[in-house]
């Protein structure tokens, strides 16, 4: 950090700030272990409780985790379906079926009075609405409408999102130092909208499972709003511990 900088942060956010913009840059990859507390604190040019405090919060956001008697680490990205996944119906336990993500664009739109609320912004606030496609083994099987604020993430655009082929959730952490996690989820089953009916390929108000999802940062607000449609006619979706 630069000991001549005047700020009103508390020293532990700078040095909170200093070590998320670190991890963000791929300093230390995920599940690496950081140096120690003590070797941190002199890195930095703070105390040790200081250190231990940046630490603590960054652990209480998501971005590390700190295992007894090891050390702290670079705590593991969620991917794009966060703890859920498709496998084959009664299959409990072995490793989910592979989806292909296919990026259908991003667009801006006017958040409306439930978005609004859920992601606590003004009603008509810009978002951006980022449109996935999932296939399995070739075939459709769920489509992605996310929504997220447009102020906050104002230089999200089609080209690092279809340039990147991790999940959403890295883009956000890699570019904004945000690591979200998913909040709250909602299943039921609908009739899909003639959007989705199409991308599936099936015919339009055809029952589909949606999932619908808030996402943010550990101790923070929800910062995603995701609607999910899934066709589990041939899989099964499955919440993993």
């Amino acid at each position: 950090m630069n000991a001549n900088a005047i700020s009103k942060e508390p020293l532990y956010r700078q040095a909170k700030a200093h070590l998320l913009q670190r991890v963000c840059a791929g300093e230390w990859g995920e599940s690496e272990m950081l140096p120690s507390e003590w070797d941190l604190a002199a890195e930095l040019g703070v105390s040790q409780g200081t250190a231990r405090k940046a630490l603590a919060e960054l652990v209480a956001d998501g971005v590390l985790l700190r295992l007894q008697g090891k050390g702290t680490f670079v705590a593991p990205l969620p991917g794009d379906w966060g703890g859920g996944a498709v496998v084959m119906p009664g299959v409990f336990g072995g490793p989910a079926d592979v989806l292909v993500r296919e990026f259908l664009g991003v667009s801006r739109l006017s958040a409306g009075e439930e978005v609004a609320s859920a992601l606590l912004l003004r009603r008509g606030a810009p978002l951006f609405r980022v449109r996935l496609l999932w296939r399995h083994q070739g075939l459709p099987v769920a489509t992605d409408e996310i929504l997220l604020s447009a102020e906050r993430f104002d230089d999200l655009d089609a080209r690092a999102l279809r340039a990147r082929s991790a999940s959403l959730h890295e883009l956000l952490l890699r570019r904004y130092g945000v690591r979200v996690h998913v909040h709250a989820e909602q299943f039921r089953v609908e009739h899909l909208p003639r959007e989705e009916a199409a991308l599936l390929s099936v015919e339009p108000g055809r029952a589909a499972l949606s999932v619908l999802s808030l996402s943010g940062p550990l101790m923070g607000d929800a910062v995603l709003w995701r609607q999910r449609y899934c066709l589990t006619d041939a899989l099964a979706y499955t919440v993993m511990p």
